[in-house]
């Protein structure tokens, strides 16, 4: 079990339900009660820096890809970047989930953001270079291999922090904790979006990606005097090999149907969704929609509002019920969602369709986390959220074929097939996974 938070504001260990010290009974579980304690307000600042960095990489990648590929392969390249970028993230996330209890998380956190900060440097100071800048010859691919290393740092980071919930706040405040930290990305991306799209139109490609680096300052300033996550969650783990740490996270997913069904249906969910949703989003901006960076960085506004408007309707529920049913209706409308914006060529349809996108995302995401933060023990959190994040990696991993299935049948065809694809799955999920259904 790792060490109970300590706070001068709230003093609980997480997952024992002792008594609440420094707050009333009724201030204690309200849906503002995680943010008295300072831990939890320092992790909320690492997700607001994270919402403002990741947009910043992922659109100046897909756009580099979309300006220097050649006419007539830009859907297939923009596939074939995320399935780099996928295959690492699924290679490692196992791994990082059981580093995230295996070791303390905070250490964790630092190592890998000082890392990534360094690779920043030099992906943006070799975005300088004119062949480079332009992908002539061997750069595009040079640059494609440095693109990868993105996925290493989010395969360590998402599991770790998301894992630090359990190590900072009580489980009376789960689930405000999860649903107000989740809030925070949606809030930065309202910034970080547009901003993206207006300077990299303004500054280019290298300086773009050393703005993206002010992003891992920004969290290890704030990690760096958090005391939560000094000791690791599962000390015991380290008398095993990270293969056997590893075995434990999947051991959980094959004997917990909730577990195992809120994994799954995220999985091929966010497999079919994102992957028109996010990876190809690019060539569909720019071809169907006849938009320019600052045009997309507009709709990401979109996205970032519908997710925020999400977590603000769940955050005023407080510790509420009927995750199961939740769950299944926000598969749902997300799939309505990506039909809707297949189908749409007025532009403010469009941007109306993808936030609605954006908020279904937002909650499908709040509760599968609430609801493995409530299920699954503190010291193998790290390696069932894992398991939960593969999800990214999985729908980038199938970026070539996806990229390949649009340029054959173009993407017209792809995108409304792919929201009545997931529609499909939640009639068959609603119909036959009665532990999902049941979920409360």
């Amino acid at each position: 079990m790792a060490a109970s938070p300590q706070t001068p504001e709230i003093s609980e260990t997480p997952k024992t339900g002792a008594p609440l010290t420094g707050l009333e009974p009724a201030s204690a579980h309200s849906w503002g009660a995680p943010l008295r304690i300072s831990a939890f307000r320092l992790l909320c600042i690492t997700q607001l820096a994270t919402g403002l960095r990741m947009p910043m990489i992922f659109v100046t990648q897909a756009w580099y890809v979309n300006t220097v590929a050649p006419d007539g392969q830009r859907v297939l390249l923009l596939g074939l970047l995320a399935t780099l970028r996928g295959s690492v993230f699924l290679l490692y996330v196992v791994f990082g989930g059981a580093f995230a209890d295996r070791y303390p998380r905070r250490a964790m956190l630092l190592i890998s953001h000082a890392s990534a900060w360094a690779a920043t440097l030099l992906i943006g100071g070799l975005l300088f270079l004119p062949g480079a800048s332009e992908g002539q010859g061997a750069w595009l691919w040079v640059m494609f291999a440095l693109f990868t290393s993105f996925e290493l740092i989010n395969a360590q980071d998402l599991p770790t922090r998301n894992a630090m919930i359990a190590d900072i706040v009580p489980p009376s405040m789960l689930t405000s904790a999860v649903t107000i930290f989740s809030m925070a990305m949606p809030v930065s991306m309202l910034v970080g979006a547009p901003l993206t799209g207006v300077l990299l139109d303004r500054v280019g490609f290298g300086t773009m990606y050393l703005i993206s680096g002010i992003g891992h300052i920004v969290l290890i300033l704030a990690v760096w005097p958090m005391r939560a996550g000094e000791r690791a969650a599962d000390p015991d783990a380290t008398h095993a090999s990270v293969f056997a740490n590893v075995r434990v996270g999947i051991h959980r997913l094959r004997t917990d149907p909730v577990v195992r069904w809120i994994v799954l249906a995220s999985w091929v969910s966010f497999t079919v969704g994102m992957s028109v949703m996010g990876l190809l989003v690019a060539a569909w901006v720019s071809e169907i929609l006849e938009l320019d960076a600052s045009g997309w960085g507009v709709m990401m506004v979109f996205w970032g509002v519908g997710g925020l408007l999400a977590s603000g309707v769940l955050s005023l529920q407080g510790e509420f019920g009927h995750k199961g049913l939740l769950y299944l209706a926000a598969l749902f409308v997300f799939g309505v969602a990506v039909t809707g914006f297949g189908f749409s060529r007025i532009l403010i349809l469009a941007f109306l369709f993808n936030g609605l996108a954006g908020a279904m995302h937002q909650w499908i995401r709040i509760l599968s986390t609430a609801s493995l933060q409530h299920v699954v023990p503190n010291r193998i959190l790290g390696r069932v959220m894992a398991l939960l994040i593969l999800s990214q990696g999985i729908s980038q991993a199938f970026g070539i074929a996806i990229g390949a299935l649009g340029q054959l049948i173009g993407l017209e065809v792809l995108y409304p097939a792919a929201g009545l694809t997931i529609m499909g799955l939640t009639f068959v999920l609603a119909a036959w996974q009665r532990p999902l259904r049941k979920l409360d």
